[in-house]
């Protein structure tokens, strides 16, 4: 597999413009298209902010390129997430935690595709901002990068169309979260 050396963050505010990105470090449209599978016309059209991908095509180009999920959809954290750079004993526990986490995001993200069902955009919006809003109103340090699989954990809650909530889910997922906040103050005091 080919891997992206990127480990700068990268900050683009829209789908089109992190597709740009990609596109220059990759070098071409066409290398882009080659390498996951799409024809380039489906690229084109995302780097001009015709369309977005499904969820499966999200996390096949996460994929193959070694990038971060999170960073594809919402521009959020750093670009880089090459699980094989880093293993070893020298792998930190936040770092095999958040393989973990992105291994349950594909982990949905296939589910999804086995089933046909593409990303439903407004319920991974709704998802995003509910979770940035709670960090936020804690005032955790944490960011949706570091938290992917509380956003994996929320897109599943919401249900279709991101209405349809769970509302003793919910209730478990702010304990969870309210657990992780109180964690990251701990850590970041000590």
């Amino acid at each position: 597999m080919n891997m992206l050396k990127i480990s700068t963050t990268e900050s683009s505010s829209t789908f089109a413009d992190r597709i740009k990105v990609l596109i220059q470090r990759v070098g071409s449209v066409t290398e882009i298209a080659r390498m996951c599978g799409f024809s380039e016309g489906v690229v084109r059209s995302w780097r001009d902010g015709n369309t977005d991908p499904s969820r499966a095509r999200c996390v096949t180009l996460a994929k193959t390129l070694g990038i971060s999920l999170v960073w594809l959809v919402a521009g959020e954290g750093q670009i880089q997430v090459n699980d094989t750079l880093n293993s070893g004993d020298d792998q930190t526990n936040a770092e095999t935690a958040a393989n973990r986490h992105r291994s349950k995001l594909r982990t949905a993200a296939d589910t999804l595709h086995a089933s046909g069902m593409a990303m439903d955009p407004n319920r991974l919006n709704t998802a995003l901002r509910i979770l940035q809003s709670e960090l936020d109103l804690a005032e955790s340090r944490l960011t949706l990068a570091d938290n992917a699989d509380m956003l994996a954990d929320l897109y599943e809650i919401l249900g279709p169309g991101g209405t349809d909530v769970d509302a003793t889910a919910m209730v478990a997922f702010n304990q969870r979260l309210h657990e992780r906040v109180k964690r990251g103050r701990q850590i970041a005091a000590a």
